[in-house]
C-alpha cells in the first residue's frame, strides 16, 4: 500500500553522455518544479567524462533522483532503459542539455487532464552558450489537438513535438513498446515514436504556451543535422513494414523524401549508383535497381533523376 501512495505521478527521463558541462543546469530545472512529486531516472549512456560523478553527487542528495548506467547505446536505448524502469503514470523527457520553465510540469499535467488527450506538448525557446538569455527565439509547433488520419499526415511533413516539451501517458508509450533501438533511426527515434503513436490512434495536444529551452551548442547529437534529414527515409521505412495498413499514406511522404533528397544534391556517376539502391529498397523495387543503373551509366544523372522522379517516385 505504501508504494501505491507514494507513487510519484510524473518519470523525467534523462539520458546523458558526456553531459558533464551541462547536466547540473538540467537537473536543476526539474528540482526548480512548481509541482514536486516526480521522479527523475538519469541513464549515463557510457560518459567518457565525469558525468556520473555529477548525477552520483546529485541522487546522494535527493532521493526522487534514481540513476542508471549502460554501454553506449544512444538515445532510444536509454530513454527505454529509465522507461523499464519509471514508477510514474505519466513520462516527461528532458535531455543532459536543455532545461524546462518551473511551472512546465504542474501546466501540462492540467492540460493533458482537461483535453483528455494522451501527450501534450509546447513550444520551446532556442538558445545557445553564447546567448543564454534569449528568450525570443522559438521552435514555431502547433497550437492544436491532433488525431486520426489526418493528425498522421501532419506530422509525416515533419517532427512538429520538441521532445523536451512533452509528457505523456506512460500506458501509451508502452502500449507501441517505447523508441526504437535501431542504431540507423537514431536522432530521429523520438519522430519514430509520435508517429507509432499516432497510428495507434493517441491523441496529442500542442499548447501554445512556452515551457522549455533548447540548447544550442556542437556537442549536441543533432548538431549538424538538426531535422534528422539522414533519417527519415528509414523511419518512415521501418513504420512502412509494421503498420501495412496505413502503407499508402505513409508512401506519399516517402517518396516526396526520397525526391528531396536526391534532387538538392550534386553526385558523381558512381555516387549514385548507391542512391538508386537505396530508392529501389526502401520503395521494394529492387527488381527495378539493374534498370536504373544502365540509365545512369549510359544517359548520366540527370536522366537518371527524371526516371526516378516519374516512375519510381512519382
Amino acid at each position: 500500500m505504501d508504494q501505491i501512495i507514494n507513487r510519484p505521478v510524473v518519470s523525467v527521463i534523462m539520458p546523458a553522455y558526456n553531459a558533464s558541462s551541462y547536466i547540473q543546469e538540467s537537473i536543476n530545472s526539474v528540482i526548480a518544479q512548481t509541482f514536486s512529486n516526480w521522479e527523475l531516472i538519469i541513464i549515463d549512456d557510457g560518459s567518457i567524462d565525469n558525468t556520473w560523478s555529477i548525477i552520483e553527487n546529485n541522487r546522494n542528495q535527493n532521493h526522487r533522483i534514481k540513476v542508471f548506467h549502460q554501454e553506449n547505446g544512444k538515445q532510444g536505448k536509454a530513454r527505454n532503459l529509465g522507461i523499464a524502469h519509471a514508477q510514474g503514470i505519466y513520462i516527461a523527457f528532458l535531455d543532459a542539455d536543455d532545461l524546462w520553465m518551473p511551472e512546465k510540469l504542474e501546466i501540462q499535467l492540467q492540460e493533458i487532464k482537461e483535453k483528455n488527450v494522451d501527450l501534450v506538448f509546447s513550444d520551446s525557446y532556442i538558445f545557445s552558450d553564447s546567448n543564454v538569455s534569449d528568450k525570443t527565439r522559438k521552435m514555431n509547433t502547433l497550437h492544436l489537438s491532433l488525431k486520426d488520419v489526418e493528425a498522421l499526415k501532419l506530422f509525416l511533413e515533419g517532427n512538429r513535438i520538441p521532445i523536451l516539451t512533452v509528457l505523456a501517458k506512460k500506458e501509451k508509450i508502452d502500449l507501441v513498446s517505447g523508441f526504437t533501438e535501431k542504431m540507423f533511426i537514431q536522432n530521429a527515434e523520438d519522430y519514430h515514436l509520435w508517429l507509432k503513436m499516432i497510428i495507434n490512434e493517441c491523441v496529442f495536444y500542442g499548447s501554445e504556451k512556452t515551457l522549455a529551452s533548447y540548447r544550442l551548442h556542437d556537442k549536441s547529437s543533432t548538431s549538424e543535422d538538426k531535422i534528422a534529414s539522414k533519417q527519415l527515409p528509414e523511419v518512415f521505412f521501418d513504420l512502412i513494414q509494421n503498420n501495412p495498413e496505413v502503407k499508402h499514406i505513409i508512401l506519399i511522404a516517402l517518396k516526396k523524401i526520397l525526391r528531396k533528397q536526391y534532387s538538392g544534391r550534386t553526385y558523381t556517376k558512381s555516387d549514385f549508383y548507391f542512391v538508386i539502391d537505396e530508392n529501389c529498397r526502401y520503395l521494394d523495387k529492387q527488381l527495378s535497381a539493374p534498370c536504373y543503373k544502365l540509365i545512369n551509366f549510359f544517359l548520366g544523372i540527370n536522366i537518371t533523376k527524371k526516371f526516378l522522379n516519374h516512375f519510381l517516385n512519382g
